[in-house]
């Protein structure tokens, strides 16, 4: 069955928590000295309410037969002209998971197409994100959904 995506409700925070699981112990396993592992404590649903009442996020969940399948949080920013830069609009995607039963049947296709409706609905269409170098299959998925790098981010331990 094909995913449905609609906007996460407040009612909805228990299963985000959840969903969030998945990626959190990819991110603690790759990097444990910067995540903590997944636990009641690493996204409470109190957390997840929060994210999804504030107006300028958009939270979405993806269902396969009524069952939480993935989410994808996004936020919109606006960003007023400087004297070193023109004002733009981006919605900027700070999650994106998705069960690893549900992963290649369409759900990060449809998140992916909600959140760029949901920019489009104002008028944007820069979608922006980070992905982590050690996440190859977060890399080609993003790569495939017409994702391309503008920055770079480096670090020194």
């Amino acid at each position: 069955m094909a995913p449905l995506v609609r906007r996460a409700s407040v009612g909805d925070a228990k299963a985000i928590s959840a969903l969030n699981a998945d990626v959190q112990a990819l991110h603690a396993q790759a990097l444990p000295w910067r995540f903590k592992p997944p636990g009641v404590d690493s996204f409470p649903p109190a957390e997840a309410a929060a994210l999804i009442a504030k107006p300028e996020n958009v939270v979405l969940i993806a269902t396969i037969d009524a069952e939480p399948a993935g989410y994808a949080y996004a936020e919109v920013i606006s960003r007023p002209e400087t004297a070193m830069h023109h004002a733009h609009e981006m919605v900027y995607l700070h999650h994106i998971s998705v069960r690893p039963q549900y992963r290649r049947q369409g759900v990060g296709n449809a998140l992916m197409s909600a959140v760029r409706a949901a920019g489009q609905e104002l008028g944007i269409t820069l979608v922006a994100l980070d992905v982590w170098t050690f996440n190859k299959d977060a890399r080609a998925f993003f790569a495939r959904q017409g994702f391309t790098p503008y920055n770079e981010r480096l670090w020194s331990r």
